[in-house]
């Protein structure tokens, strides 16, 4: 286990064989190109995720209670083929059927997973697809990240989703405002059905939006979130940082529609590079996405 956690919960309440919740940082950084830092955001998030409330002031529910057990972070490996092989070892336990006795309530195990840079999300994908044949994955980011391979390697922050698209075809992308030309020349239908941050801009577009994310979602859902899907004025603290990003609440929003309606069975949050200067506010904000994330998957608390 780890000694930072998130939020400081007694024992019985962090305890791995009981917790619905299992939060795995990885602190890993090998394929950035510009902006460093995205290796301290696990830790970041986890200082300032204390600071919250414990009850959801939406649903009004004490999401804890299920359980959070944190764990200690994966070390990096020198290569980012190695880094691959790495985390889907570290991961592929949590999605078994018999990781855990039951959870009270019977909820599945879900890992929530703290990058980190993107390119940590396929193997952890890979891991969750051989347990669940039918996955799909709903991307949340500000880059299409579909490059077959950027500055030599396959397995790049900015392929991230690209090798994806190897493990399963299901892959509904939001918030999506910068790509190459390479990745609308290789892959046109993925660029042609990016669910963008115009379409969400209204009551009845979001509304049209969400019922688009889950007619293209299958049953089973893995969920990734890179930070930069968030306008930079209120996540700056990021690698790329892109102007024009998301809201808050309408981030939130489909996140919720889409953990009521399909079996969200894990998530990642990934690229918080935070500023070390006293500036939180990414942080705090990408802790709060994970209370959220917590909140909208668990039931009967």
């Amino acid at each position: 286990m780890s000694k930072k956690t998130f939020f400081q919960l007694l024992p019985e309440l962090s305890d791995p064989r009981t917790a619905r919740f299992h939060v795995l940082p990885i602190p890993y950084e090998g394929t950035v190109c510009f902006m460093h830092g995205t290796a301290a955001g696990p830790d970041a998030i986890l200082d300032v995720s204390d600071q919250m409330e414990y009850i959801d002031e939406e649903l009004r529910n004490e999401f804890y209670k299920a359980g959070i057990a944190t764990y200690a972070p994966i070390p990096s490996a020198s290569s980012p083929t190695e880094q691959s092989q790495r985390i889907y070892n570290a991961v592929l336990p949590f999605f078994q059927p018999n990781f855990q006795s039951p959870t009270p309530n019977s909820q599945s195990p879900f890992p929530i997973i703290l990058g980190g840079e993107h390119s940590i999300t396929p193997p952890i994908v890979r891991a969750a697809a051989e347990v669940y044949p039918n996955l799909s994955v709903l991307q949340f980011d500000a880059h299409a990240d579909l490059r077959d391979e950027f500055t030599g390697g396959k397995f790049s922050h900015a392929s991230a989703m690209r090798r994806v698209l190897e493990i399963t075809p299901y892959l509904t992308q939001v918030g999506v405002r910068s790509y190459s030309a390479e990745e609308l020349q290789e892959c046109p239908e993925q660029i042609d059905r990016l669910i963008t941050v115009p379409m969400l801009e209204t009551e009845t577009g979001l509304r049209k939006a969400i019922e688009t994310i889950l007619d293209r979602l299958t049953d089973t859902v893995y969920i990734t979130f890179d930070i930069d899907a968030f306008d930079p004025a209120i996540a700056p603290a990021t690698g790329t940082p892109e102007p024009g990003g998301m809201t808050w609440r309408q981030a939130t929003t489909i996140l919720r529609e889409v953990s009521q309606a399909k079996n969200v069975i894990a998530a990642d949050v990934v690229e918080t590079a935070p500023f070390q200067n006293g500036n939180i506010i990414t942080e705090f904000l990408a802790a709060r996405l994970v209370a959220k994330i917590m909140a909208y998957n668990t039931h009967g608390i």
